[in-house]
């Protein structure tokens, strides 16, 4: 029997997430002169001390960075369902392994485009690779609840 790598997906999904996040603070860090403002990072502000203070290009390399940091953690729950549920129905361990490995290498990429991409064009790789992983989860929920029928 193949061990349920799954649930350790969620941690590893987690992990992930946050560089991102590590790579917006690296990117003001350098542009910045090493400042940053760690009691109050999200105040608006703060906000307008970084935009008036560092190139538009830096700046919007921290803004996609930060937004991809997010959008993997609204995500996060979405993944922790379809593998909660996946597992509570009993689905197919291998079948699940599957997903977990298939959507963590999608949100690598899809993190990938977020961080770098800088076109509109191009964005709709972003998005097709968002909609694709969104779709295998939300197909494993229902599959998980037919199961569970």
């Amino acid at each position: 029997m193949a061990p349920n790598l799954s649930v350790l997906a969620i941690p590893v999904y987690y992990i992930l997430t946050l560089y991102p996040h590590q790579a917006a603070l690296a990117t003001i860090l350098a542009a910045n002169n090493k400042k940053w403002n760690n009691a109050n990072p999200k105040s608006t502000s703060w906000d307008a001390t970084l935009r008036a203070s560092i190139p538009a290009d830096i700046y919007a390399r921290y803004e996609r960075c930060e937004a991809a940091h997010r959008n993997g953690m609204e995500n996060l729950p979405l993944f922790i369902g379809a593998v909660v549920l996946g597992n509570m129905a009993r689905l197919s361990t291998t079948a699940l392994n599957a997903f977990a490995m298939g959507y963590l290498l999608l949100r690598g990429v899809y993190r990938v485009l977020y961080m770098r991409t800088t076109s509109v064009k191009r964005s709709y790789w972003r998005t097709a690779v968002w909609s694709v992983g969104t779709a295998w989860a939300l197909g494993v929920v229902c599959w998980a609840g037919f199961a569970l029928a």
